[in-house]
């Protein structure tokens, strides 16, 4: 069934479930992040921080 928060609008983005199968970047290192932007295009990758660089590729799903 359906929540409210759904039909709000006021819904996270992802689910805690849909979270838990997300790769923990946070824990890799930089040059594999580095190429792993690379490869899904990220523009700014090279003058990005490792967070910035888990940030990004979290956002992109």
């Amino acid at each position: 069934m359906a929540s409210y928060q759904k039909f709000s609008g006021n819904a996270p983005a992802t689910s805690s479930r849909e979270r838990q199968f997300e790769p923990a970047y946070e824990k890799w290192r930089r040059d594999d992040l580095y190429h792993l932007a690379k490869q899904h295009g990220i523009e700014n990758r090279a003058s990005m921080s490792t967070d910035e660089l888990a940030r990004a590729l979290r956002d992109i799903g």
